[in-house]
């Protein structure tokens, strides 16, 4: 009894110590990989809900998740004790996809599929020759242009499918920075400008193609620009990747897009430094290093296949400045007694028999209301779970968000002479 809550307390402080529960074998103890309990499986679960489960998904059927994720705990397991032995040069962790399938983790998080127009250009393209590599040309060993401001934090796509937009922005961010030494962008909350939607803070004047099949002109584009490219990213070890030299194994059938940042070396192994889009709890703080000059002329996972880099000759346009005062929006009416804000949605809190005598704002326009009469949900999430307090997309869909909670509704005569909109439920 005592060894087993010594193993439970070592188990706690270990996962604790690492966001990602990044799985050991340890020297001289490989059989751990196959030799855990139930009851410390069970933990490890538990553990992983806690930090992943509120942020992404919130799945009706929990024994399945946790079959799930004890399939992928003994492939993480097997993998780290192989690592161990030396056959591999990177380690996986258990990260936000622990409790997904191979086959949903590619059909929620994988988006990008070259078309045939696409791959017809590029092969009968021979690329720019800009970067196209020549004899004499002396490349630096090494580049990383996060040492030089040039690329800003990683972002989270979550599971829009956007991999390409996020690839892309990065690509114009590094150059815009490394031409103009400046970048404009600063985040914060708030409610989006419309005025501004169409303002031109940073351009470009153009992009071009790298060499196809060419690791070696991909290389000089890198050492003078971020780059975007694109990967196969459907394998299970690139799924579960959190640290080391990306060795493992994967294809050309491009399905994620993704910035080449810089380049290196370690250990006499060259690699690429990968910025990947599904934040920092990912990989290395969100980034990959894909080994790099492999005997294959695509690169590793398709790398050097599709390419390209925007160009910037100029400075951006000048700041469009400040923004004309907004119309004042009326706000949602409830009934004759109770309003809520504009782009609101009114949700009953008391209800008796057809009448509402309390009323509640959900802070989201063409919400749902759910049967708590304390929470709601957006219109693209519209089904309540009320027990774990999300919003599922569907019935059975392992897609959802936080719920949203309302807040008291204004007696009418709190917003005298306006004519509001009626939104209620």
């Amino acid at each position: 009894m005592a060894s087993s809550v010594i193993l439970l307390l070592l188990l706690a402080s270990a996962a604790a110590a690492s966001d990602l529960y990044i799985v050991t074998s340890g020297e001289g103890n490989g059989a751990q990989a196959f030799g855990r309990s139930d009851e410390e499986v069970r933990l490890l679960y538990q553990e992983w809900v806690a930090k992943h489960r509120s942020s992404r998904n919130a799945l009706l059927d929990e024994e399945r998740r946790f079959e799930v994720f004890k399939d992928n705990l003994r492939y993480v397991d097997e993998h780290n004790a192989a690592a161990d032995r030396g056959e591999h040069a990177f380690r996986l962790g258990l990260n936000r996809f622990a409790d997904l399938t191979n086959e949903e983790y590619r059909a929620k998080f994988l988006g990008l599929r070259a078309g045939a127009s696409s791959r017809s250009r590029r092969a009968l393209s021979a690329g720019s020759d800009r970067y196209r590599l020549r004899a004499g040309d002396d490349l630096p060993d090494s580049v990383d242009w996060r040492e030089k401001g040039a690329v800003v934090g990683v972002k989270d796509q979550g599971s829009c499918g956007s991999c390409w937009a996020f690839s892309t922005i990065a690509a114009v961010e590094g150059i815009n920075q490394i031409v103009t030494e400046d970048y404009p962008y600063k985040a914060r909350d708030g409610r989006c400008d419309t005025y501004r939607k169409n303002a031109h803070v940073v351009t470009i004047d153009s992009y071009e193609d790298v060499p196809v099949d060419d690791e070696k002109s991909l290389q000089k584009a890198v050492a003078n620009q971020p780059v975007s490219v694109a990967i196969e990213a459907a394998g299970r070890a690139f799924q579960f990747y959190d640290s080391g030299l990306f060795t493992g194994s994967c294809g050309t059938d491009l399905d994620h897009g993704v910035t080449a940042v810089g380049y290196g070396s370690e250990n006499g192994k060259d690699y690429w430094i990968v910025k990947n889009s599904w934040g920092e709890d990912w990989g290395e703080d969100g980034y990959i290093r894909m080994e790099r000059n492999i005997a294959s002329s695509s690169g590793k996972c398709g790398i050097a296949m599709e390419a390209s880099y925007p160009i910037k000759k100029g400075h951006n346009p000048p700041n469009p400045g400040p923004s004309p005062p907004s119309p004042v929006k009326p706000p949602t009416v409830c009934d004759d007694y109770y309003t809520c804000e504009e782009s609101t949605t009114c949700c009953c809190v008391y209800e008796y028999g057809k009448y509402c005598f309390a009323w509640g704002c959900c802070p989201l326009e063409g919400a749902t209301c759910c049967e708590d009469h304390y929470s709601c949900c957006p219109h693209d999430y519209p089904i309540c779970n009320v027990q774990e307090g999300t919003c599922l997309q569907s019935k059975n869909s392992p897609l959802s968000v936080k719920a949203s909670k309302r807040t008291p509704a204004k007696p009418y005569w709190a917003n005298p002479g306006s004519d509001g909109k009626k939104s209620s439920a």
